[in-house]
């Protein structure tokens, strides 16, 4: 079978889950294409797969940046990005995700499987030119879910699907979820999804642990173990939007600095430990990248901003969160692990080190906490794993 995978061209939406996916349905023996933006097509080279790069897919980020695009103003023109919490609004995210990004990704894919028409085609669920692109060709199309808490049924996100659809002389559609009817592929046990977003046609998997790969890295290995560890890390975007020397990065410092644990922040791509020039207690270790997925287990809390990757990882590793949710759909993240009482939520502008070193105090000390994360880490271990994904699709879909 001739399989091609879509991603947005960002590490987040394209690494974690949909390479594995592909290498997956590789190893099975069916031909894989991976098709993504000329940003992300390394990746996807990388790990040894064929990439089909959509030469119009500009990264998020350049979205996000140009306000022709997006409809807001650029990050840095945001006073408040970084200090209060802010949602993503539903018409951002539809003019973003499915106009802008899905309307390009969709005439690139159109060319591009025109010559290589696959037998199905998976894409991850912020990334709707393969939606599209899949309903115009009638290839048989799924969904592998990065992104649960987005508004995925919200109607201005219909709108801008069916102002898609008419354009390419494809009927409108009334279902909001008709994008994810055909198969959902999700990462996480079902009990994450809200009851009105659980669908029939839904699985749900156990993604593969992490490759062996480089050990960890020997100045966290030996850090005390007399005390809880507590890691703390924004992801990989997040820094990237907030400045030279976010003030949210200060803010956990300081308030690890007078509990006693032992503290593991990841200050971001690019950030030399060496030259912070912010707080530096002797109880927390700075470092620019973490192993984040090796060094879960072995946490007893982790300080997050609720992106989907860092909150499904702490969950698969029985790990409980405070949640600092800056933008996007991480505040629905933050809400969502606030209900499963797996972690607590603090927004940005109640976030002083007092509050959020009470946070980590609470979820560190309150054995309830770790009690829900571990029940969630276990339905997950009970679910089949990732590569059922390659059989169930077209099964599902045929």
């Amino acid at each position: 079978m001739r399989i091609v995978l879509t991603a947005l061209p960002a590490y987040s939406h394209l690494v974690p889950l949909v390479l594995p996916v592909a290498d997956l349905a590789r190893r099975a023996g069916h031909e894989v294409a991976v098709a993504t933006g000329p940003e992300a097509a390394g990746h996807v080279e990388e790990a040894g797969l064929r990439a089909l790069v959509t030469p119009n897919a500009p990264a998020i980020s350049t979205v996000m940046r140009d306000p022709a695009l997006s409809g807001m103003a650029r990050p840095e023109e945001i006073p408040d990005l970084g200090s209060v919490t802010s949602d993503l609004p539903p018409e951002v995210f539809a003019r973003v995700f499915a106009e802008v990004l899905g309307g390009r990704v969709a005439d690139d894919l159109l060319d591009l499987l025109t010559g290589w028409k696959p037998d199905l085609l998976l894409r991850e669920s912020t990334e709707f030119g393969g939606y599209l692109a899949a309903e115009r060709l009638g290839i048989p199309h799924g969904v592998i879910d990065i992104a649960p808490m987005s508004p995925q049924a919200h109607p201005v996100l219909l709108d801008r699907l069916n102002a898609g659809r008419r354009r390419l002389g494809l009927p409108a559609v009334d279902d909001p979820w008709h994008p994810l009817r055909g198969f959902r592929a999700a990462v996480v046990p079902e009990e994450f999804y809200p009851p009105e977003a659980r669908l029939a046609n839904a699985r749900y998997y156990r993604p593969p642990a992490p490759a062996a790969g480089e050990p960890l890295d020997p100045a966290i290995a030996g850090l005390p173990g007399d005390r809880p560890l507590v890691l703390a890390s924004l992801g990989s975007t997040a820094p990237q939007l907030l400045g030279e020397r976010p003030a949210l990065l200060d803010t956990i410092i300081a308030a690890l600095a007078d509990l006693p644990v032992t503290g593991v922040v990841a200050l971001g791509a690019g950030r030399d430990p060496r030259d912070w020039t912010g707080p530096r207690p002797g109880n927390v270790h700075l470092t620019s990248f973490v192993q984040q997925r090796a060094l879960l287990p072995a946490c007893d809390v982790f300080v997050t901003h609720g992106g989907f990757n860092g909150v499904r990882e702490s969950l698969a590793a029985g790990t409980p969160m405070v949640v600092l949710p800056i933008f996007a759909e991480q505040p629905a993240n933050a809400d969502r692990v606030a209900a499963l009482g797996a972690g607590v939520r603090l927004n940005l502008e109640q976030a002083t080190p007092e509050a959020l070193r009470e946070a980590v105090r609470r979820v560190c000390t309150d054995p309830a906490f770790r009690s829900r994360a571990a029940a969630l880490q276990r339905a997950e271990l009970a679910l089949p794993p990732l590569d059922r994904v390659v059989e169930d699709a077209p099964a599902l879909l045929g």
